[in-house]
């Protein structure tokens, strides 16, 4: 992504909030240009088009999730479920970041002009998660007959969770997401132990 001049930074600001709220379809470069406080004509000259807006503000939306993907993960330790804190801090991460909003609302409704981009981004994305969450279990559990390929089936399932609950964020309310978490994370720990279980009694 080219650097960004200041007021190209605002635009994108501005428009992240705009593109979450409103999508590409329905979003408009002439309200985008009012709330950074310029003319439209003078955002044409920071970007020339809509498309080319709209991926740099993708861009950047999945550089501030990337990034707090990576934090959240360190900052879960080693001890508990693998993961855990991400689907626990997902809902209060949703309603708080406009990034992640933008993200998820483009991905599940991308514009066709430029889905290839999108879905590049996105399970780019997924990927860095299930990547974290994977050497978070393999740490874990290192000290444990579980095989490898065991373990990537729980890589496997972990992502799907993660898509459970962003499909729940989009589409249901926050009680609902509440006991989706709670319902796939009790499955998903009870199988880990049944795993860890079993590993030990192979020994």
């Amino acid at each position: 992504m080219k650097q960004l001049t200041p007021s190209a930074g605002n635009i994108c600001a501005v428009a992240v909030e705009h593109f979450a709220d409103h999508g590409y379809d329905a979003s408009s470069l002439n309200e985008i240009a009012v709330r950074a406080g310029m003319r439209k004509a003078s955002l044409y000259a920071h970007f020339v088009s809509k498309d080319e807006l709209f991926q740099t503000v993708f861009e950047i939306a999945l550089r501030h999730e990337r990034q707090y993907i990576t934090v959240c993960f360190e900052e879960d330790g080693h001890t508990g479920v693998p993961g855990q804190l991400h689907l626990e801090r997902l809902i209060s991460r949703y309603e708080t970041s406009a990034h992640l909003r933008f993200l998820l609302r483009t991905a599940y409704f991308p514009p066709a002009e430029i889905r290839p981009v999108i879905t590049a981004g996105f399970e780019g994305y997924l990927g860095l998660i299930r990547q974290c969450f994977q050497s978070a279990a393999y740490h874990q559990y290192a000290s444990t007959v579980i095989q490898p390929e065991q373990l990537e089936v729980f890589c496997d399932a972990y992502l799907g969770i993660v898509d459970s609950l962003h499909v729940e964020l989009i589409y249901a309310t926050p009680k609902g997401y509440v006991k989706r978490l709670a319902a796939l994370s009790r499955v998903f720990s009870d199988s880990l132990s049944m795993l860890q279980c079993a590993s030990r009694g192979g020994v």
